[in-house]
């Protein structure tokens, strides 16, 4: 496996005749939209998992921004040097697109600040990339930018690790074994039946946390949703949870979070509902500093990397096999 840079920020940028799919290259674009203070582990993680699961393929990334994602000074400037303009995306289009969430600011995703080139972008990638994959909100933008789907706000918030059901019979869900569990976090949901109804096939699904998985082909080309996390790190279930109680410290958070579910071990639990139990009942206002992350770190129960590799290898396998069929 090797990961290389492909085109430049000046344009100047090879096309797909000198580097075909048919000769084990998988040209990736990456469009991470996601805030600040994820943006780069965010990163990290969807290559770390394109590296480990990539076998013989040659794999050629590149990033892109796209307008209107708020971004502060010191993220302006490494996106500045990290990322192209989306503009040349559209014209040397990739093999493979991935494309992150972002933290939403309103609660209609159509008055996002960066909403109309995030919706131009997935319209244009479901008619010309092989293969789209999608993360959390901009799976959510996806299926109401191509489909109507409005999705719906959660009473509580959606975070844990759940037991999953696997389709072993898609092509992304071969060799998963009848027995996986992957992360979630979000605030909204998409209702199974209406993706269903659309054509999306599901791929992986829970009856505790909902669908994770779900895909949709049209014209040899595929949209690859997840609702759910299998790119998380162990820890970051638990770093989103130290931040929503700083959140709720700072009193930009009305309740305080609740423990992820089947993440930590009976010790994990009760180390932070004494915690919580602390702070629920103390003065707002307090920095939320103090959380004893590494402590709770140890008693977190990761279980989900292998089936996460598995995964990424099946997507990627199925994305080299339509660019190549689709380069002919």
């Amino acid at each position: 496996m090797a990961i290389a840079a492909f085109g430049s920020k000046k344009g100047m940028l090879r096309s797909r005749a000198d580097t075909p799919a048919d000769r084990g290259v998988l040209r990736v674009a990456f469009v991470n939209n996601m805030p600040d203070a994820a943006f780069e582990d965010t990163h990290r993680q969807f290559e770390g998992l394109i590296r480990s699961s990539s076998g013989q393929l040659v794999i050629e990334l590149r990033c892109y921004r796209i307008p209107g994602v708020p971004r502060g000074d010191a993220v302006r400037r490494t996106a500045s040097a990290s990322q192209m303009d989306v503009g040349l995306l559209y014209t040397d289009p990739p093999d493979v697109l991935v494309i992150t969430g972002a933290e939403p600011t309103t609660a209609d995703l159509t008055s996002e600040p960066y909403w109309e080139s995030l919706a131009h972008l997935l319209r244009w990638a479901e008619a010309t990339v092989p293969s789209t994959m999608l993360s959390c909100l901009a799976a959510h933008a996806a299926v109401l930018a191509l489909d109507g789907i409005n999705r719906s706000k959660l009473p509580v918030k959606q975070s844990g690790v759940f037991p999953q059901r696997v389709n072993r019979f898609h092509p992304l869900g071969r060799g998963l074994g009848p027995k996986v569990a992957f992360p979630h976090s979000r605030l909204n949901e998409v209702p199974t039946r209406a993706l269903t109804e659309c054509g999306y096939a599901l791929v992986v699904e829970s009856e505790e946390s909902g669908w994770t998985v779900a895909a949709r082909e049209r014209q040899g080309r595929i949209l690859v949703l997840l609702q759910g996390h299998p790119e998380y790190a162990p820890t970051t279930l638990l770093r989103e949870y130290r931040r929503d109680i700083r959140r709720f410290a700072r009193g930009s958070l009305l309740t305080y979070p609740e423990v992820p579910s089947h993440y930590v071990d009976r010790g994990g639990v009760d180390l932070l509902e004494a915690i919580r139990a602390a702070k629920s009942h103390g003065p707002r206002g307090a920095s939320g500093d103090g959380f004893p992350f590494d402590a709770a770190a140890r008693h977190v129960v990761a279980g989900w990397e292998h089936a996460s590799v598995q995964f990424f290898a099946n997507w990627m396998i199925d994305a080299h096999r339509r660019a190549t069929k689709l380069s002919v």
